[in-house]
């Protein structure tokens, strides 16, 4: 075969990937509710590699403080709509694929208008109540949903398959309620927290691999350590349980 220089070629060469793999991504429809720390480098990765329509929803507003670990945002993007921002720079790097972009706050009363048609779904509720809300969501219309955080210099991963496996209830049942607030993070935990989500949205929408199910990937940058913590699928779950 000739070598064609491509913007896909490289991954296309991948036997993991190839031509096949690669349309999928261009006709995949994912959504990103955030646009902040692990969002950035996801987001980044994602209209990289290819996926055809992204959809970011984000009301907050880029700030200084942001810009440790927010990449896709520079000084003059300080005031701005994070999604509108990271729309405009995601545009820069790809052309070829949609991206759109929503300055509202997911809620219970906009979660199905928001996230209906979507083949895959990047939770980034700031709270417990909002993650609650989307995990639910999620389940009810049985699409995937990739769960990623950090704070710190840890982080982990994770994905909800409905009816299947493991959902973000299951794994974090006793999480405190409330606003997270402002939590010490380091940039490079973001970094590397976004780029395992951005894996495991690729492995769900090209359909190759196997994601990060019944568990959830952890690292640590300090001591330099990854661990998979398994968590079975509970049947007494408020979420996804069978009683």
């Amino acid at each position: 075969m000739d070598f064609v220089d491509t913007r896909y070629n490289r991954q296309e060469l991948m036997p993991q990937l190839g031509s096949e793999a690669q349309r999928r991504l261009s006709k995949a429809r994912v959504v990103s509710i955030g646009a902040g720390g692990v969002k950035s480098p996801m987001l980044y990765y994602l209209a990289a590699a290819g996926i055809g329509n992204l959809r970011i929803i984000d009301f907050d507003r880029v700030e200084l403080s942001n810009l440790n670990r927010q990449i896709l945002f520079t000084t003059d993007d300080i005031g701005r709509n994070k999604a509108e921002a990271a729309r405009d720079r995601l545009r820069l790097l790809n052309d070829e694929i949609d991206i759109e972009s929503i300055a509202e706050r997911v809620d219970e009363t906009n979660i199905g208008d928001l996230l209906q048609g979507f083949d895959v779904v990047v939770e980034g509720g700031d709270s417990l109540a909002g993650r609650q809300l989307v995990n639910d969501y999620c389940v009810r219309a049985n699409v995937p949903m990739v769960h990623v955080s950090a704070q710190y210099g840890y982080g982990y991963v994770l994905t909800c398959l409905p009816g299947r496996t493991a959902c973000f209830l299951c794994a974090f049942p006793d999480l405190p309620k409330g606003h997270g607030g402002s939590v010490p993070v380091w940039g490079v935990a973001t970094g590397i927290a976004g780029c395992l989500g951005a894996g495991e949205v690729i492995k769900l929408t090209a359909e190759v691999g196997r994601p990060v199910t019944n568990g959830y990937l952890t690292f640590s940058v300090f001591p330099g350590s990854f661990d998979f913590i398994p968590v079975e699928r509970r049947p007494t779950c408020p979420s996804c349980g069978t009683r």
